[in-house]
């Protein structure tokens, strides 16, 4: 209904404003102000009306649970490993045979001489 009235004055002050111009003494500051007070109407009528939202509270269920059930059990047995001696084996070492090397026996050629007369000496007196 505000919305309807407003637009009516001011189809109304728009009409009359065409007819009739207002004047005062040459001066244009009539015409000024009723051009801002036109505006500030217009702005005023278009201007969409305030919703409000009511705030929106959730609250989380409350969950009720009991608590599992306390269960005593024996301890386990201590767990005895008992591992087997170690089997040992013994081989007797290998017989070691030594076998001295062969004798190396170096043999001169023979010298063999022939000659007629004397056996010269081979030294210088």
């Amino acid at each position: 209904m505000k919305k309807i009235l407003t637009v009516a004055v001011l189809a109304v002050a728009l009409v009359g404003a065409r007819v009739q111009t207002a004047q005062a003494h040459g001066c244009e500051a009539g015409a000024i102000l009723t051009g801002v007070v036109a505006g500030a109407v217009l702005v005023d009528a278009l201007r969409p009306a305030p919703v409000y939202c009511a705030p929106t509270y959730y609250t989380a269920p409350v969950v009720y649970s009991t608590p599992a059930p306390v269960v005593y059990a024996a301890p386990a047995p201590a767990c005895t490993v008992v591992a087997p001696a170690p089997t040992v084996v013994y081989t007797a070492p290998r017989q070691v045979v030594y076998v001295a090397p062969a004798p190396v026996v170096i043999h001169r050629a023979p010298v063999v001489r022939f000659g007629f007369g004397y056996v010269r000496a081979w030294h210088h007196r």
